[in-house]
This record gives structure tokens, C-alpha cells and sequence, in this order.
């Protein structure tokens, strides 16, 4: 079980989530955002790319952004020819206890895909932040 699950668990339920991506210090504005907990095709938890840490189920987000700049950035984010791949980071605030809290999720991207108008973005959670 992931550390905050239950922040996670708050968040996918959540209606009309404001997030922002941050690549590098450099935000984008999420459009539309979508939270769940899904198996991935592992047999045993593993380390992938050396990089991340994951479990038989994982949390995955799809989050389509209008910016098509990031599109540039995708090539440091993915892992496949490039074995440094860098961290995405998805910043947003939930209610918990009647407090505003400040929540940033470690994500990594596993699969872009771009259209002339929006950048649909397939990204796995692996950590949880509250501040």
C-alpha cells in the first residue's frame, strides 16, 4: 500500500480538480484530470528503470493539458531510449479536515499523446507529498 493512499483515494473522487504540471520548475495548466487504481501488467513488485518503485497495482493519471510546449519536454520524461528520465510533478489542494492542503504527487510518464489542439499525458503515481 502507497504512502497516503488515502489523499489518492480523496483525490480521484474529487469533481473538477485544478492541477498544474511542473516540468522542471515550469508549470502547465491542467485541463481535464483523471485519477484511478488500476493492476499493470507485472507479476511481482519491481523497480522500474531504476527510478521508481512498483507494486502489481499502481494509481495512473490521465491529464490532458492545452500547452502544447510540454510537448518539447517529453523526450527528458519518458523511459525507453532515454534511461534519465526526470520526474513529473502534479501540484493541486484538497479540503482534508476542513483544511486546505497542499498536495504534490510524484509522477512519471509512461505514454504522451499529442493532437493539434491538446497533449494527453499517461503518468504513474509514484509518491505522495502533503504540505
Amino acid at each position: 500500500m502507497m504512502e497516503n493512499e488515502d489523499v489518492l483515494i480523496k483525490l480521484s473522487e474529487a469533481q473538477n480538480l485544478s492541477c498544474m504540471i511542473h516540468v522542471e520548475e515550469k508549470p502547465y495548466q491542467v485541463q481535464k484530470i483523471s485519477i484511478a487504481k488500476s493492476t499493470i501488467p507485472v507479476r511481482k513488485p519491481t523497480t522500474r528503470g531504476g527510478v521508481y518503485f512498483t507494486d502489481t497495482s499502481a494509481y495512473k493519471i490521465k491529464a490532458i493539458t492545452g500547452d502544447l510546449s510540454i510537448s518539447s519536454e517529453i523526450p527528458k520524461l519518458m523511459l525507453g531510449p532515454n534511461t534519465d528520465f526526470k520526474p513529473i510533478f502534479v501540484k493541486t489542494e484538497l479540503s482534508i479536515g476542513g483544511t486546505k492542503q497542499h498536495v504534490t504527487l510524484t509522477v512519471h510518464l509512461t505514454n504522451a499523446v499529442n493532437t493539434k489542439d491538446h497533449v494527453e499525458l499517461n503518468l504513474i503515481v509514484d509518491k505522495v507529498d502533503l504540505q
